[in-house]
């Protein structure tokens, strides 16, 4: 079963502001994936019983029963932003479902903690009105600066994000998460959570850079019968885990400005090229440029 939760939903301890980087270089409109080292420690509120695990596309979140050790939550930073005019989390399991949320500063100085701490919460039932975690900064001391103070929300500080947004214009998104419970049974993976125009989707799949290529150049120059031999041996080194190629590495080799030899090698690449100097041809200034730059200079004299 699908259900598209269009809310955000919180219930973690204050906690002081720590300084964040987005997941995985997030930009507006853009997919980005989220895995386990992404996931702030200071924010969690997974408890004994509640319990998180990456799938190759997924989170699968779930608890064992329906105690107040039955909570499963994490949070991941996303860059700064206005309160957005959207959030959603996509559910593949049981009802009740997880829900997302968001984390914000009133006034967009995260430098302080003092009105650092407000996440608002969204639940389906609620329809969209996203309702301010009693926890919050701005309901233990600035109650009145809420959209709405009706009830039949989950809490008395309540509104549409749009009121949220004309409530607070200065107010900074800084993370974002889930959470299943406390007290709730539940089992199901949650596939991705939006926040505005970025999707942040889950995996277990490690991340894949790309790298442009690095390598080496060695000489050795060998006396031969009426000539002398510059020998260069060109190596780059092999990727790495998960990493893909980007820009090869180029080589030239001059000979007194003139060149000689040139190549693009990608990675894990060797070339090799022997240049002859015959005796009496003088002076020779090798110059051997690696990625634009100059790498060595060989001078090789053979006499007149």
């Amino acid at each position: 079963m699908k259900v598209i939760s269009s809310g955000v939903v919180a219930g973690f301890a204050a906690a002081a502001l720590v300084s964040l980087a987005p997941a995985a270089h997030a930009d507006a409109g853009q997919t980005v994936m989220v895995r386990d080292g992404d996931f702030v420690q200071q924010m969690s509120d997974t408890r004994a019983t509640g319990h998180v695990e990456f799938l190759k596309e997924g989170l699968h979140v779930w608890t064992e029963g329906a105690t107040s050790t039955d909570k499963a939550a994490e949070y991941f930073p996303v860059p700064l932003q206005g309160i957005p005019s959207a959030a959603s989390l996509t559910w593949y399991g049981t009802t009740p479902q997880p829900g997302s949320q968001l984390v914000f500063d009133t006034d967009g100085d995260t430098s302080t903690t003092a009105d650092s701490w407000n996440v608002l919460v969204g639940e389906p039932v609620y329809n969209g009105d996203y309702w301010l975690s009693t926890s919050s900064d701005i309901f233990k001391n600035h109650h009145d600066q809420c959209p709405e103070t009706t009830g039949g929300s989950g809490s008395d500080c309540h509104g549409t994000l749009a009121e949220w947004q004309a409530a607070f214009p200065a107010a900074r998104v800084y993370a974002a998460g889930f959470s299943l419970g406390s007290g709730v049974k539940g089992d199901g993976v949650i596939h991705d959570i939006q926040v505005g125009d970025t999707d942040y989707q889950f995996t277990s799949e490690p991340e894949v850079t790309t790298v442009d290529v690095t390598g080496t150049a060695t000489t050795r120059l060998v006396e031969k019968r009426h000539a002398k031999i510059l020998k260069v041996r060109m190596s780059t080194d092999a990727l790495g885990d998960n990493q893909v190629e980007g820009k090869k590495l180029w080589f030239k080799i001059t000979d007194n400005g003139q060149t000689v030899y040139h190549a693009k090698l990608g990675a894990g690449d060797d070339a090799r090229v022997n240049l002859r100097f015959a005796d009496g041809t003088g002076k020779h200034e090798v110059v051997i440029n690696k990625g634009g730059r100059v790498d060595q200079r060989v001078v090789i004299r053979t006499g007149r």
